[in-house]
């Protein structure tokens, strides 16, 4: 009696089916993610500079501006809303960004960032 061994080639198929679409799915959510990370490490950035200076809400906004322009993530400033009076500023940033999976199914991540620059 002869054993089987080795895979079979529909096993094999499907076996890197599986993996290209895992691949292709992660190429489309990498880029979301390190959109998120530059706005993190610009309000991170603004957080601790406010710790030895005072800003004005305008300061503020005008800071985030021009480095989200610089960090390539300028086209996420219509999320941006920065509130407060005197010493007390906070940053609130909620936003979502969808990317076409397949045909008519969109992935869909959900950031949200909420910065108090208060002394």
């Amino acid at each position: 009696m002869n054993k089987q061994k080795g895979s079979s080639s529909i096993f094999i198929l499907m076996m890197m089916v599986l993996a290209f679409s895992g691949f292709f799915t992660l190429l489309r959510v990498v880029p979301l993610y390190t959109q998120d990370w530059s706005v993190e490490t610009v309000l991170g950035n603004i957080q601790q500079e406010s710790k030895s200076q005072s800003y004005t809400r305008s300061r503020v906004y005008d800071m985030i501006q021009k480095r989200f322009g610089i960090n390539g993530v300028d086209e996420l400033m219509e999320f941006v809303e920065v509130s407060g009076q005197g010493t007390t500023i906070i940053i609130d940033m909620a936003y979502e960004r969808r990317v076409p999976l397949i045909a008519n199914i969109e992935l869909v991540a959900t950031f949200n960032h909420n910065i108090d620059l208060s002394e």
